[in-house]
């Protein structure tokens, strides 16, 4: 997908990473800064019922994994990871945005793990 010159950025991912949590919490989201310039991401509200036991077996939830590296030209971006395509493939890197762009970073994941209509499930008495 988008070429990727190195996996783990040596530059300072930190506090943009921090910055990007902290977005993605104002937005109803959780997230997790994970080491190695990995931001993981999910909502809340596609979290499977706690006694769901079968649920919870087969879905993950809604989730989303985010990884900083360095583009060809050296730039710093976040990237979208998604699943390679065999079990022992490594993931696939999307770019998605500069790494100091945390707004469209923010605003692109909380548009791919939106449930709009969570509220209307609910059944009005």
């Amino acid at each position: 997908m988008g070429e990727v010159k190195a996996r783990v950025p040596n530059g300072n991912w930190g506090p943009a990473a921090r910055a990007l949590v902290a977005l993605l919490e104002a937005r109803g989201l959780g997230a997790l800064v994970l080491g190695h310039g990995a931001v993981r991401v999910w909502n809340p509200a596609g979290e499977i019922d706690s006694d769901d036991k079968r649920g919870q077996a087969m879905s993950p939830g809604l989730r989303q994994e985010l990884q900083c590296g360095r583009r060809a030209d050296g730039g710093l971006w976040w990237f979208w990871v998604w699943s390679g395509p065999t079990r022992r493939s490594p993931p696939d890197l999307e770019p998605l945005c500069p790494i100091e762009d945390a707004e469209t970073a923010a605003a692109r994941v909380d548009k791919v793990l939106a449930v709009p209509f969570a509220e209307a499930s609910v059944k009005a008495v």
